[in-house]
């Protein structure tokens, strides 16, 4: 996984839907307050994990590792959060410095033709009092290597005027100001390389949060159908989850038969691959041992907050919340060449959708929320699902989507 593309993709969508603030100086106190907050919650994994050690295979106890393991969960979400906007931190951080570089350096150019008139009046001056025959010329200007600090240090200054003691002081203040600003240059040169190692090693520990949290997503799933078997709730809460999605399919079917539902537009025949950062199925439409897949899960290392896109154009008609599907969307894209409404619905967002209800969204552009592991989800993906007339279709093997 390419943590920059990933930054950069996310952004994207912040932008996209308008929820990215005004950007301001970053100051050393808000990337250390970042700091900090990654190192609490580094402390809080640590405890969850040690308290989910010493628990027993009672209900009470299972009942909690349950509780602690969505706690990890989180934890690990808010880490991934605070990883990301740290690293953004330090970006502007080290594009600050390297403006600041730039700035400085324009200065001592600055400084430096203006430390060379100085000197060029006072060597004219200094030749001009080796012409009265008190100083040899040869001597003045060629015996010494250093012909700026010659000028600076030698007894030919209390020969001159008043106003070329005052050219002497100022090209004196010149040259310490450039002396100043290439010590700056410097230190924001060494302080550049130091966040650059820094975000390097950053990344890499986001990787690894990234692999901790797909395993935990996994575990949080199997321990709460494994409680709900030992409670005897389990066939119950399959029962309710699935009247979670038929009281969609109904107002599906209610909306379709209304006059309102039936003025769309036309759908133009294509789709595109909503989730463009991943290209894995994990899990395909269809019949499999204990349950029918009414979708295709879209699935990649990383995937969580992954941005997802609208699939083809269309009219936002769904953005809520399910038991089954979580946070989810779905959109009407109008009736095909062949008298057939067309639809899409997007399951499972880490949080509530980018889009409400009436939005007009547009293919491959309009971002309608960040991939999630909400309702009931053995781990972060995107459920996606195509509706002909109200009905579910494997969107693969009726050609709406291909895997890029």
């Amino acid at each position: 996984m390419q943590m920059g593309k990933r930054l950069a993709a996310w952004l994207s969508v912040a932008a996209a839907v308008a929820v990215m603030l005004t950007p301001c100086a970053v100051t050393a106190e808000s990337v250390d307050d970042k700091r900090d907050e990654l190192a609490d919650l580094r402390d809080e994994q640590q405890e969850l994990e040690e308290a989910i050690s010493n628990l027993t295979d009672s209900v009470e106890d299972q009942q909690l590792k349950v509780s602690k393991l969505n706690a990890q969960v989180k934890n690990l979400e808010d880490q991934l959060t605070a990883y990301e906007e740290t690293i953004a931190s330090i970006d502007r951080e080290i594009a600050e410095k390297e403006e600041r570089i730039f700035t400085l350096n324009q200065e001592i150019v600055v400084k430096e033709r203006l430390m060379e008139a100085i000197l060029q009046k006072l060597k004219k001056r200094v030749a001009a009092i080796a012409k009265t025959g008190n100083y040899s010329s040869f001597q003045l200007l060629m015996s010494t290597a250093d012909y700026e600090d010659y000028l600076l240090k030698s007894n030919v200054l209390s020969r001159i005027s008043d106003h070329d003691q005052q050219l002497i002081a100022q090209a004196e203040r010149e040259k310490a100001i450039i002396t100043q600003k290439r010590r700056e240059v410097e230190q924001e040169r060494e302080a550049a390389i130091a966040a650059k190692e820094e975000q390097e090693q950053l990344k890499g520990e986001v990787d690894e949060q990234f692999n901790k949290l797909e395993v935990l997503y996994q575990t949080a799933y199997q321990e709460k159908v494994n409680l709900e078997k030992k409670l005897g709730t389990y066939e119950k809460q399959q029962e309710r989850l699935r009247q979670a999605e038929e009281a969609v399919l109904k107002e599906i079917e209610e909306m379709l038969n209304t006059e309102d539902g039936k003025t769309v537009g036309n759908y133009n025949g294509t789709m595109v691959w909503p989730v463009p950062s991943v290209n894995q199925i994990s899990c395909t439409y269809g019949q499999k041992s204990d349950y029918f897949h009414w979708g295709t899960d879209i699935w990649g290392p990383g995937i969580v907050k992954d941005p997802i896109y609208a699939a083809a154009d269309g009219v936002v008609v769904k953005a809520k919340w399910n038991d089954s599907w979580g946070w989810y969307t779905m959109i009407d894209h109008g009736v095909n060449s062949n008298g057939v409404r067309v639809m899409t619905l997007y399951a499972h967002m880490y949080q509530p959708a980018f889009v409400s209800v009436g939005q007009t969204v547009e293919a491959g552009k309009t971002p309608l929320g960040i991939v999630g592991n909400t309702g009931n989800s053995k781990g972060a993906h995107l459920h996606f699902e195509v509706y002909e007339d109200g009905r579910r279709v494997d969107a693969i093997a009726k050609g709406y989507i291909a895997k890029p």
